[in-house]
């Protein structure tokens, strides 16, 4: 990536100086709605296609927007709440939301650089040809361009894959220098290459399906009852046999329901960590540990980092230059 790009996705902007010296979000730089619906016609300013780096140092709220965007983190890491559930982006994923979706963003440190790229119906109509033969992100731009779809999501863990990587390179390279006539080549190509390896799909969910109702379910039942919850318990809150839900949870999630019930517990510990001066040990044993070092462990393995030093990061603010 050129050195010049990336000082001007790094560095503070206006925005941010203003956050890091107290002052709110401003919603209104935005949105003009009580709903907080972002405006394309702000962010894209004629354009077909626009990037803007992620607002830093500050919980984004929930929102929605009148466009398709899709993220692309450059550097760390940067977590979406949607709806109940929680997707972190690391360095090298990509997360698509279409233009009914909604979400949340929580605080991203200085070192973490989310990209987002705003694109036009125009633009994806033009596209829409492209990918016919592309089913996942057929039926994608299909319910996006659609004035009565269903909010949507779809997370790609492409970290790993050195291909879309120097591909979202590129496009960064594309848009910040306006080179619009290879816009509509690099964004197909990209779609292509999603399609291609598929194996990076990790996650993709429609609000009312009911595949995600059950999510839900099993979500807010995991968030109320973290400290002490069981998959028999939860079996019989929704009235299905154990093994038949245990199945249900391992499909839908591709993971079982130990590791979502280990995950809800350390979301709340990096949570309560995070905002809270609580010690380490309370934290552990209120979320439903009861043996430090697995608690140390788990923590270790999700953040890469020990609860101390994750605590530390986030209450020494960087001063303003």
């Amino acid at each position: 990536m050129d050195n010049a790009i990336i000082e001007q996705l790094t560095r503070l902007t206006d925005e941010e100086r203003s956050i890091l010296g107290g002052d709110p979000l401003r919603r209104d730089a935005y949105s003009a709605t009580e709903r907080f619906i972002i405006s394309g016609a702000r962010l894209l300013d004629g354009q077909a296609l626009a990037l803007r780096p992620h607002t830093r140092f500050v919980d984004f709220p929930e929102h929605g927007h009148d466009y398709m965007e899709f993220m692309y983190v450059y550097a760390g890491r940067i977590s979406h709440v949607i709806g109940r559930e929680t997707v972190t982006l690391e360095k090298g994923d990509i997360l698509f939301l279409n233009r009914h979706a909604r979400h949340a963003v929580r605080r991203a440190g200085q070192q973490d650089i989310g990209i987002n790229f705003i694109l036009s119906d125009t633009f994806l109509q033009a596209l829409f040809g492209n990918v016919q033969n592309n089913p996942v992100m057929s039926a994608f731009l299909t319910n996006n361009l659609d004035s009565d779809g269903e909010g949507e999501y779809l997370f790609f863990r492409t970290k790993d894959c050195f291909p879309i990587r120097n591909l979202m390179d590129n496009l960064i390279y594309a848009v910040v220098h306006r080179s619009q006539e290879v816009y509509a080549g690099l964004v197909s190509l990209l779609f292509t290459y999603l399609a291609y390896y598929r194996d990076t799909l990790v996650n993709t969910l429609r609000d009312n399906s009911p595949d995600a109702a059950l999510r839900r379910a099993v979500l807010a039942y995991l968030e109320a009852h973290y400290p002490d919850a069981t998959l028999l318990a939860l079996a019989r809150e929704l009235g299905y046999a154990p093994a038949y839900l245990s199945r249900r949870i391992h499909k839908l999630f591709s993971k079982p329901f130990r590791l979502l019930l280990q995950e809800t517990r350390l979301k709340v510990a990096e949570r309560l960590l995070r905002t809270t001066a609580l010690g380490t040990e309370h934290i552990l044993r209120a979320v439903g540990y009861e043996n430090r070092s697995h608690f140390y462990r788990a923590f270790f393995r999700t953040y890469h980092t020990t609860p101390h030093k994750y605590r530390k990061q986030f209450h020494e603010r960087p001063a303003a230059p």
